[in-house]
């Protein structure tokens, strides 16, 4: 796990008491104490949104308690209206998508292996200067963040692409069996909050980092086609995300920072993702290139992709069928193959433009994090990394994989 000091809050915004004490009244506990930290053992995760663990004691039917919870809220104004977008799509996510997935489980019987869990939203405001989020804690139900300058293996990967086909699959049986409830939902992310227009990119940064990633390719044949391509890569991007007619809600930003693994001993045997916040309704295949290319190397990559295909594909399809769902109905496998070629560029572009965030020590990954999300703009955005060698081996690893596939670089500018 990444390893974070979390800073203790000794003079809190009165704004944010106002909310610590909403959250106890919701979970019935009296007479409470709260001590607040800010930051989480989760390094980045306070990039967009400023988050605090908070850990509150009191008294429920006579009883003593302590409940800790992790509460997303941004104190200053103008960065809160900056991100407003993103706490309206959290909101929606765990008010509306999550709640129906739920229902789904429940309605068809759906057996353990094939079932997905989400974190435990217990508040959220989307009113405007209110945006909030509140989490039951999940490091305290003994679930833990992996570091994210490591690449991810295999058992850890397995976890996380079947909990991706669990969602995919769920959405695709609600579009399969309630067409108004799916048609309300699909309404909901009509626009996608990253690429939409709403959240802009810096000026130059996003491009830089991109080129910065590029200059270090190593096969001449690749560098060219990606250096040809770079004044595109956002278009792309936007193309990338437009839903069709077999678009399901996926997370958006599943790597391996918003994963948390439960283990039994040193196994992983559960997962959950976090941080819905730019979920979005688009091709499965966002998801997987997404997370396969920004969570893993070269090694497994060439040692187990296709198997990690093969088991989300399964996985789909064992979800779908325990719900009545004919698979080659909703998501055929030739489509699938074909949304591979398609819309891997969006994994493989996302993985080149943000490799020097991952690869980075913390202080320098949180600062030109903030740089692409335009929190600050003083800073340069083409300092070299303390782990330039591990920059240079994943961005190779990447873009072998992409092009050895066969993957396509602009088709989705096609017409």
């Amino acid at each position: 796990m990444p390893n974070r000091i979390i800073s203790k809050v000794s003079r809190p915004p009165l704004d944010l008491v106002d909310i610590i004490h909403e959250v106890a009244k919701i979970a019935k506990i009296e007479g409470i104490k709260f001590s607040i930290g800010f930051g989480s053992e989760d390094e980045m995760d306070f990039i967009l949104g400023d988050v605090y663990k908070v850990t509150i004691r009191g008294y429920r039917d006579g009883q003593r308690l302590k409940r800790q919870f992790v509460i997303k809220w941004i104190a200053d104004p103008e960065r809160r209206y900056t991100f407003r977008n993103l706490y309206i799509r959290d909101h929606a996510f765990y008010n509306y998508v999550a709640p129906k997935l739920i229902e789904i489980q429940r309605r068809f019987k759906i057996v353990e292996g094939l079932k997905i869990s989400f974190p435990n939203c217990v508040f959220s405001r989307k009113e405007k200067h209110k945006e909030c989020m509140v989490f039951t804690c999940i490091l305290s139900q003994g679930y833990g963040f992996s570091n994210r300058v490591h690449s991810i293996d295999v058992e850890h990967c397995s976890l996380v692409i079947k909990c991706l086909a669990k969602l995919h699959g769920l959405f695709y049986v609600l579009k399969h069996t309630d067409e108004r409830q799916s048609n309300f939902i699909k309404m909901i992310y009509h626009s996608d909050v990253q690429y939409s227009g709403k959240i802009k990119p810096t000026s130059n940064c996003i491009f830089n980092f991109y080129n910065e990633s590029v200059s270090v390719v190593k096969d001449p044949m690749a560098k060219n086609k990606l250096n040809n391509c770079a004044e595109d890569i956002y278009n792309i991007l936007c193309k990338c995300v437009i839903p069709d007619r077999f678009s399901t809600i996926c997370h958006a930003d599943c790597w391996s920072n918003n994963v948390c693994f439960k283990y039994n001993g040193t196994k992983p045997i559960d997962v959950i993702l976090v941080d819905y916040q730019i979920s979005r309704f688009a091709s499965p295949v966002t998801d997987l290139s997404y997370f396969l290319y920004m969570s893993t190397d070269e090694e497994l990559l060439e040692n187990h992709y296709e198997r990690l295909i093969n088991l989300y594909y399964k996985t789909l399809s064992a979800v779908l069928r325990q719900c009545n769902v004919n698979v080659n109905e909703i998501y055929p496998e030739d489509i699938f193959q074909e949304h591979l070629k398609k819309y891997s560029v969006l994994g493989l572009i996302e993985a080149l433009i943000s490799m020097k965030i991952i690869t980075a020590e913390s202080e320098d990954a949180i600062e030109m994090a903030k740089m692409r999300y335009d929190i600050v703009k003083e800073l340069a955005c083409d300092s070299e990394s303390q782990n330039e060698s591990l920059f240079v081996k994943r961005v190779n690893g990447v873009v072998n994989d992409f092009f050895k596939r066969g993957y396509s670089l602009d088709a989705v500018l096609e017409k």
